[in-house]
């Protein structure tokens, strides 16, 4: 009897904590509320393609107020995600008191992992620049570019921003004083529009940035005649990139966020479908016997809410309450070994502690 109990309990630990696996996949969608999520699929059902987060066999609630009001930014609401602190907003890196701490990028890299790191948005825009600067105003882009070009913990970093760093907006050319030279001297080799190799690394080799617009990517239904899908960026990114185990990558839809402060049905649309693709591309890349995937959502942009069509999909109308963040439970999704760590309602700084538990070895 006593070995049949101390069975049951070796059977009951094996059931809440697995091996930890050996890649972490996460995904957010900034903006994209519990809503958006629905939306998602939605969408993907009425064009007949894979509503991919369907996939995930862990849902939970999220929550992300910051220490001095109700409402989070994205700075906040980042920085909660990869420092594991609740903070003001617009900082970034940073705590309420201003104490600097260490982001998942770091810690991962420290660990052995390739790190990296893909936005549709500019560089500089608070969730990328959460994952690499300190600072306490998301507006200080000089600090924010400072950082990134001294950093060496983040192996590949795929966005846009090129207007900020020192090329002309319109040859695509490098100035003489280019921070993108900075950085190829540090030994990254550096690429520009549609993959352009603008330098090369000049030091030890130690991975790549990718620069592929001038500012924020396009929205997905208004890309330029040769501007890649960002689904294509990152397929692009991982076949440059030529990963190897162990792997953290963190990809960020950013650009949700943005055609919902304007309140562009049209683009949301678009984008939220692009989320999709990410989502079944990244599933299709990575062995899910040995990747963790997590998605989840800094916080809710413009009050959606759909107010009628069909049961399969189509003639979706949707309505807006506002053009700015709200107050609101967010999506967290989790695929794949210990995805059951992640049941449950919590705070987005808790999300981070549930990672690292996760991935312990």
């Amino acid at each position: 009897m006593k070995k049949f109990l101390i069975a049951i309990v070796v059977l009951i630990c094996s059931v809440w904590v697995s091996a930890a696996p050996k890649n972490l996949i996460v995904i957010m969608g900034d903006g994209m509320g519990m809503n958006h999520l629905f939306f998602s699929e939605l969408l993907s059902q009425g064009k007949n393609l894979p509503a991919y987060t369907e996939q995930f066999e862990v849902r939970a609630v999220g929550t992300n107020t910051p220490m001095d009001t109700l409402i989070t930014d994205s700075a906040a609401a980042a920085t909660a995600f990869f420092c594991g602190v609740r903070t003001n907003t617009s900082f970034l890196g940073l705590d309420s008191q201003e104490k600097e701490y260490d982001s998942l990028m770091k810690i991962f890299k420290s660990r052995g992992y390739t790190t990296g790191l893909i936005t549709n948005t500019r560089y500089n825009d608070a969730t990328p620049a959460a994952a690499y600067a300190h600072t306490y105003s998301r507006h200080d882009t000089s600090k924010i570019t400072q950082d990134l070009v001294e950093n060496e913990y983040i192996d590949f970093i795929v966005a846009g921003g090129l207007d900020k760093l020192g090329v002309n907006i319109f040859t695509a050319k490098p100035n003489p004083t280019s921070k993108l030279k900075d950085m190829a001297d540090k030994g990254y080799d550096i690429y520009g529009l549609n993959y352009k190799k603008l330098f090369d690394h000049q030091k030890e080799y130690k991975g790549f940035r990718a620069f592929v617009a001038m500012g924020d990517k396009n929205f997905e239904n208004e890309l330029f005649d040769n501007e890649l899908s960002f689904s294509r960026v990152v397929e692009n990114t991982l076949a440059i990139a030529e990963v190897k185990d162990p792997l953290f990558l963190f990809i960020e839809c950013g650009r949700i966020d943005d055609a919902c402060h304007a309140n562009k049905t049209e683009s949301v649309a678009a984008d939220l479908l692009e989320f999709q693709k990410v989502v079944g591309l990244v599933l299709s890349k990575f062995d899910p016997s040995e990747t963790l995937f997590v998605i989840f959502a800094d916080h809710e942009t413009g009050g959606l809410s759909m107010l009628a069509g069909a049961n399969d999909g189509t003639n979706i109308k949707i309505g807006w309450t506002i053009g700015d963040h709200t107050a609101a439970y967010i999506p967290i999704l989790a695929k794949g070994p210990n995805s059951q760590l992640f049941n449950g309602k919590y705070h987005l700084s808790e999300l981070h502690d549930r990672i690292l538990q996760a991935m312990a070895e």
